[in-house]
């Protein structure tokens, strides 16, 4: 070999020497990714959502990432896991097929051609399963309209539904509608009750009040002797008298023989000069008449003696139930629930019974008290609130009316349709 020559291969050694050391290092500067796991929220029974974010992925593209879960600590891709996209960044990951109060450990996960890289774990324990079932009923499965204002429920357990566009009834398999089609203008329905002879009385938006008996169907007007065809509310006492709510603070009384109208609170609105509505009317065990208005508050009236602003509650009222108990409950805005009760008063605000805006009470049949409202439904029982909404199924964000069937179920009703809860024996 002459000295040009091993000259030449010394360089070439050299070089790819260099060339392999260069390759080495790039390699090395490769790693697994860097990310952190997302905290776990909207813990349900069955489900949770994480999630995570890619902060740096170790200097080759992320191919897989998601969260992994397991009852054991350091979970890894080996056990459950969710494949959510790749690539850096943060991500959501919504983990399902989960156990009912169980603990369970996840971590977020990267992968790139390296390796698997994991987040710190966090741990979280699922709901206890639910309490109760909901079933949705809208226009497309037989409801005659889908704006619910009021509910009512007679002896045969028949649930009547009120809604913009007409009545509906339901015996528990099939609906039965009537409307303007029908012959009968029941469109604007407001409020609905049912007096001891089992006459279904209607309140509607602008074309009075109806009587159903059974039969044939009667309809009274301004023409007849009611202060207003705009009625709000209507209720029936335990001697047939129908007390039907009216714009201008006025109540139109029914004996079944003739009309007699009166401003409420005459002291201080001996005309009706305050424009209030009357939004809920309710007698307790004491025959008193609970009177609730959105502008003058809550009055009492008895023997022709009308009490001003009781409890100091001197504007929005929207709804008044006289529970089995002899108890008085007001639904307020935006003060929530109030309970009259042997003598005293007390007030469920929002951070109790998780309403704030209170516009339906009512009662189911093992005399649990229900209030609805802008969020969704309260439930209470032995002194204790449980809260139910849209994320537990009910169709509607908002409540404008609820009633409880003969068999212990609550029927709920808003904008967007009705709903029926049922007690699950856990």
């Amino acid at each position: 070999m002459t000295k040009k020559t091993l000259w030449c291969y010394a360089c070439a050694t050299v070089g790819t020497a260099i060339m392999l050391f260069s390759s080495c290092e790039k390699k090395d500067e490769i790693k697994t990714p860097v990310l952190t796991t997302a905290e776990v929220t909207g813990i349900k029974p069955t489900a949770a959502v994480s999630g995570g974010s890619i902060i740096d992925d170790g200097g080759t593209t992320v191919t897989a990432r998601g969260v992994c879960w397991s009852t054991s600590q350091n979970p890894t891709i080996a056990n459950s896991k969710t494949e959510d996209g790749s690539g850096v960044g943060s991500f959501t990951s919504n983990i399902s097929a989960l156990e009912p109060e169980t603990t369970y450990f996840v971590r977020a996960y990267a992968e790139n051609e390296v390796g698997t890289a994991y987040g710190e774990q966090q741990i979280f324990t699922t709901s206890p399963p639910p309490s109760w079932a909901i079933t949705n009923f809208t226009q497309d499965n037989g409801l005659i309209g889908d704006i619910v204002q009021s509910i009512v429920v007679d002896n045969s357990n028949n649930i009547w539904v009120g809604t913009s566009l007409g009545l509906s009834k339901f015996d528990g398999s099939l609906w039965t509608s009537y409307a303007e089609a029908d012959g009968i203008p029941l469109e604007g329905i407001q409020a609905l009750s049912f007096d001891p002879d089992g006459n279904l009385w209607i309140g509607t938006w602008e074309k009075g009040i109806f009587k159903l008996d059974g039969q044939a169907w009667t309809n009274y007007t301004e023409d007849d002797g009611l202060y207003s065809n705009r009625v709000y509310t209507i209720y029936a006492d335990n001697k047939s008298n129908i007390w039907i709510g009216t714009s201008k603070n006025h109540i139109t009384v029914f004996d079944g023989t003739g009309f007699d109208s009166f401003a409420v609170n005459p002291q201080t609105n001996p005309d009706g000069a305050i424009m209030g509505h009357i939004h809920a009317i309710c007698a307790d065990h004491n025959d008193n008449i609970w009177v609730g208005s959105c502008y003058t508050g809550l009055s009492m009236y008895n023997n022709n003696i009308w009490t001003d602003y009781v409890n100091n509650l001197s504007s929005f009222i929207n709804a008044i139930y006289c529970s089995s108990e002899g108890d008085v409950w007001i639904g307020h805005s935006p003060l929530g629930a109030f309970r009259y009760s042997k003598g005293s008063w007390h007030n469920y605000p929002e951070s109790e019974a998780k309403i704030q805006f209170v516009y339906a009470v009512g009662e189911d049949a093992n005399g649990n008290i229900w209030i609805g409202g802008r969020d969704g439904v309260s439930v209470f029982h032995e002194n204790t609130w449980e809260f139910i909404n849209s994320e537990d199924g009910l169709i509607n964000p908002v409540i404008n009316t609820l009633a409880g069937d003969n068999e212990g179920n609550i029927w709920v009703g808003g904008p967007n349709g009705l709903s029926k809860i049922v007690k699950l024996e856990n």
